[in-house]
């Protein structure tokens, strides 16, 4: 007699046909985990999602009719919603304001509060007012030019529909749904290569809608050593019984698990603590490990001292929204208004890297550091002042080289002067620099290089 299903092989419509369903209590009949991809429902949900991607790209789709409920199809419209008065708005532009902050300075060793997702009476998951529909098709707008970012994010909003699909169909009522996102070599993009940083996602269900909660890893052990990560997700796949192995970062995320909720009822800290398991590691790093649950509490602790500077910047944001004029330039503004601030906070939060601003800046945070020691605040000030004119930092990667209308948004909203364009890439890596207007730099503001003519 058939005394177990191997989990990753039906499914959860054929697992209900099996001849020997009705023999086997419902919890011994689960499986564990499945590869969404394998799942019958899937192809339906992908060959819709592609359409979606094809109309998006060919400006077939309107990210106005996107929303359900209240149009807040953009950080841009968010802003100037919240200025009226409108609650969800202002909620919106908060947890922008939020996430930018933590993932422009903490690149490892994190993990997110949950960020509630809403689900309308048409199935559509919202966050504050915005459809999944919308944030994907802005995000594919903005990553047309860049093969490696557009995979990325057509890989992502298929995940966007298979959430959907799968909230409808119950699936989050036993299980959480799980995407790896290992990072590119792109500091240009954002990635920060000194950790190879990796993001796990997780998305459960929470009351009547969704959760989705997100951890950051890193993918070398130390300074210096190999990646390890793609390694490591490979044997983590293993045992989830999925071949990872081989696969691009692209097609990793697009290969989604649901990992039933029994075994990982702490959602992403207990993802983590599984690839943790693979090496021997702590958070992807060579460190001692720690308690999991209480290392949990830390994060929120930590991510609670942010809320200052979230409430500075989300007032800046309301106070600047008669001059913001496009989605663009509204995140170009929260990414520099959020960058001034951090790198204030990071003078006195010493947990803070650093070189997440860049070489030039990163010297000018140690030496204000120095500075706050001895007791010299005006020398501390002015590092301060200097390493935010050099800073050149990322929140969430992406690779925005132009807008929907075909403008060139870097220079566009840099300016120029008699040098040329205020923003300009390095010869060595493509990183994105920064100068004042009739300044010339030596070195790139991110990785060093000499960027002199």
């Amino acid at each position: 007699m058939v005394t177990t299903i191997e989990r990753t092989q039906y499914s959860i419509e054929a697992l209900y046909d099996h001849p020997v369903y009705e023999e086997f209590a419902e919890s011994e009949l689960r499986p564990e985990v499945l590869v969404v991809p394998d799942m019958l429902t899937d192809h339906e949900t992908r060959q819709r999602a592609n359409r979606f991607i094809g109309m998006v790209m060919c400006h077939d789709v309107d990210v106005e009719v996107l929303t359900v409920q209240q149009p807040i199809e953009s950080l841009h419209v968010g802003i100037k919603l919240a200025v009226m008065g409108d609650t969800d708005a202002l909620h919106m532009v908060q947890t922008n304001a939020r996430t930018d902050v933590i993932e422009r300075t903490l690149k490892t060793g994190h993990v997110m509060d949950p960020v509630p997702l809403s689900v309308s009476e048409e199935g559509k998951v919202m966050q504050f007012g915005q459809t999944s529909d919308s944030i994907q098709a802005n995000s594919l707008r903005f990553t047309a030019n860049d093969t490696v970012m557009r995979a990325r994010t057509e890989a992502e909003t298929r995940n966007a529909f298979r959430i959907e699909e799968l909230h409808q169909t119950g699936m989050f009522e036993e299980y959480s749904l799980v995407v790896l996102s290992l990072a590119e070599n792109m500091p240009e993009a954002g990635f920060f290569t000194d950790t190879m940083s990796s993001s796990i996602q997780v998305t459960s269900k929470h009351g009547n809608g969704l959760a989705i909660e997100s951890a950051f890893m890193s993918g070398i052990a130390s300074t210096g050593a190999e990646r390890h990560d793609f390694a490591t997700v490979a044997a983590f796949g293993d045992q989830m019984g999925v071949d990872l192995s081989g696969k691009t970062a692209a097609e990793i995320i697009d290969t989604p698990l649901l990992i039933r909720n029994d075994l990982i009822p702490q959602g992403a800290i207990d993802v983590v603590r599984m690839l943790d398991d693979v090496n021997n590691t702590f958070f992807g790093e060579d460190k001692p490990r720690e308690n999991y649950q209480l290392y949990r509490e830390q994060c929120r602790f930590r991510e609670k001292s942010f809320d200052p500077k979230v409430a500075l910047i989300t007032h800046d944001l309301l106070f600047e929204a008669a001059t913001i004029n496009s989605p663009v330039q509204a995140v170009q503004r929260l990414h520099k208004i959020s960058e001034k601030y951090m790198v204030a906070h990071a003078v006195t939060d010493t947990t803070i890297n650093p070189m997440v601003f860049g070489r030039v800046a990163a010297r000018h945070i140690e030496t204000a550091r120095q500075h706050v020691l001895m007791g010299n605040i005006h020398e501390a000030h002015h590092e301060i002042s200097e390493a935010q004119t050099t800073a050149q930092s990322y929140s969430c990667p992406s690779l925005i080289k132009s807008s929907p209308m075909g403008e060139n948004v870097e220079t566009t909203l840099a300016g120029s002067d008699k040098y040329g364009s205020l923003q300009f890439k390095c010869p060595k890596k493509g990183c994105v620099n920064t100068r004042k207007p009739n300044k010339l730099i030596k070195e790139c503001q991110v990785c060093g290089a000499d960027v002199t003519c």
